[in-house]
């Protein structure tokens, strides 16, 4: 593992590497038949060069001649598929090194050094943090008030006298019933609707994945900021 819990990374940039000795061992017999095949070839070149001018002077048989054409022609071939060879080994080792599929924070490793782990595991979380969204839940009768890109703002409990722009940026297709981490200072409605509020400027960092927070969104085209009282 490259990075540590808490760091910055960048798209692209190395996360952790799998070790793999059987496809270092094949990389490794890939390339030493890709420098036999060279070393053969470099062979059966200067002998081919040497007979074709032979055979040019009338000095050797035609027979003869095409015995070692054949020979350089095959030491070609073999040259092409050992490089092949070890291409192939190259991107297969290439596929033990993970990358970051994003720009973000590494939030959680989930395995450590020495691990073994099966196909599919987790190996990190990331987050974008200038892509969060907070999740709210509305009762059937406020929910069909809000539309998308209603704008809101965000109370953090962290930051309480802070307020975050945010806007709707998904609205849920059908009611479900209240999740049970979600607390509400009214009575608990049974059915709900998820809301998406989507950050518009996270530039502090001062907004992290799981902040318990508040949030208020503007329902009415002609209200004011201005005129809301916490």
């Amino acid at each position: 593992m490259f990075v540590s819990e808490g760091q910055n990374v960048e798209l692209d940039q190395d996360l952790a590497v799998i070790y793999s000795k059987q496809r270092e061992a094949l990389l490794e017999m890939s390339n030493a038949r890709l420098k036999e095949a060279q070393a053969n070839l470099d062979l059966a070149s200067v002998k081919f060069e040497r007979y074709e001018r032979l055979f040019k002077a009338n000095a050797i048989a035609k027979m003869e001649y095409d015995n070692i054409e054949n020979k350089y022609i095959r030491a070609a071939e073999d040259l092409v598929a050992a490089g092949k060879e070890s291409e192939n080994r190259k991107a297969d080792l290439e596929d033990t090194l993970i990358v970051a599929p994003i720009t973000g924070t590494v939030v959680t490793k989930i395995v450590r050094k020495g691990e073994v782990i099966g196909v599919g595991t987790p190996l990190a979380t990331l987050i974008d943090m200038d892509d969060l969204y907070l999740k709210v839940f509305l009762t059937t009768d406020f929910a069909g008030k809000v539309n998308l890109n209603d704008e809101a703002k965000i109370y953090p409990d962290a930051f309480p006298k802070e307020a975050f722009d945010a806007f709707v940026d998904k609205i849920g297709e059908k009611a479900e019933f209240t999740p049970k981490n979600v607390e509400t200072k009214s009575q608990r409605a049974k059915l709900v609707f998820e809301i998406k509020l989507k950050i518009k400027d996270n530039s502090s960092r001062k907004l992290k994945p799981g902040m318990p927070c508040e949030a208020v969104i503007k329902i009415g085209k002609n209200a004011r900021w201005s005129s809301f009282k916490r």
